[in-house]
């Protein structure tokens, strides 16, 4: 997995389809585990079972970027991605200096390939 530094600032317009996740119901709608695949950049793969906010997070990424700032927090869900899950999601900085003073904010950019490979089956509980 690729580790991230802090960029310079790229400009003062994201890529034209970065969403805003203003509350819980913006996200997908997919919170069962499920397996996937990711590759990073350099071609490692980590298979892992993702669900609840951070599979509706991985879904909402894997659609469009994500603007850093929102209510959802969703920068605790990208950090759990990347270093539990090994998703490679790089953070974007952009400078607006058009206000005074000037605005930077972040955009979250998955880079992993992704690929779905199933359901995970729900644990039991074994006899005992």
């Amino acid at each position: 997995m690729t580790t991230e530094t802090p960029k310079e600032s790229r400009g003062i317009h994201p890529p034209s389809d970065t969403r805003w996740i203003m509350r819980r119901k913006d996200l997908p709608n997919t919170r069962a585990a499920v397996l996937y695949r990711l590759t990073d950049r350099e071609g490692n793969e980590t298979t892992s079972a993702i669900s609840t906010t951070y599979r509706q997070v991985l879904e909402a990424l894997r659609r469009s970027p994500l603007y850093c700032a929102s209510p959802v927090r969703l920068s605790d869900v990208v950090y759990v991605l990347k270093r539990e899950h090994g998703a490679d999601i790089e953070t974007l900085f952009f400078e607006d200096d058009t206000n005074d003073p000037p605005t930077r904010f972040g955009v979250y950019v998955l880079r992993s390939q992704v690929e779905t490979l199933g359901a995970q089956a729900p644990k039991t509980a074994e006899a005992a």
